[in-house]
């Protein structure tokens, strides 16, 4: 078992599913859904729980419809600690309420709730679990942009570096687009180069 702990049958799976899917958007399922298998697959390759990494890859993006006014209303809902940066982005903000939703109205155990918290921003020191959902939610098979077969390629052989490379791309189309990247990115961001520089000259 993974460092997950939790296991779900494929039947809690199928009804997580059709309650999940019922919250979004009709075009955002095949990309949950891609999101999904693919987590899985990096869970069979690194030894998490495969059905762990299913559950929180169907929520991860549970709370991504809802408009700013409604995220604002699940972050007083639920007393969500959140910075100014976090509140005026609903982009950002959805991985929050997404987590906290799965906590309250999915029951779902810490461990799964904080890989959807982070699966948009990362941060340093990320679990198995927090950095495949990560990486599934940017890998899975309807990502289309440059580099991502890299990417791909590196998570199934380096899950460190896969993340240092995702993070790295994340930041410099946040940067690109002419906007602050989200602190928690950089420090990520940051950790894992580190990472990578010190396996390097070992």
């Amino acid at each position: 078992m993974g460092t997950a702990g939790y296991t779900f049958s494929d039947l809690e799976l199928a009804s997580l599913r059709k309650k999940a899917w019922q919250m979004l958007d009709v075009k955002r399922i095949p990309h949950v859904s891609g999101c999904e298998e693919e987590a899985v697959c990096l869970a069979r390759r690194w030894g998490e729980s495969p059905s762990a990494a299913a559950a929180a890859a169907i929520l991860h993006d549970v709370t991504k419809r809802l408009s700013a006014k409604e995220q604002l209303a699940l972050v007083k809902q639920y007393a969500i600690p959140c910075d100014d940066v976090l509140l005026a982005s609903p982009k950002l903000l959805h991985a929050v309420t997404g987590a906290a939703v799965a906590k309250a109205e999915f029951c779902m155990p810490d461990e799964i709730c904080n890989a959807i918290r982070w699966h948009t921003t990362g941060k340093p020191e990320m679990t198995l679990l927090e950095k495949i959902i990560y990486l599934a939610d940017y890998i899975e098979p309807t990502r289309d942009f440059p580099g991502v077969d890299a990417l791909r390629k590196a998570a199934y052989e380096d899950l460190d570096s896969a993340l240092a490379l995702g993070l790295s791309m994340s930041l410099e189309e946040v940067r690109n687009g002419g906007a602050e990247p989200y602190i928690d990115t950089v420090l990520a961001n940051s950790y894992y180069q580190k990472i990578i520089r010190e396996e390097k000259n070992n």
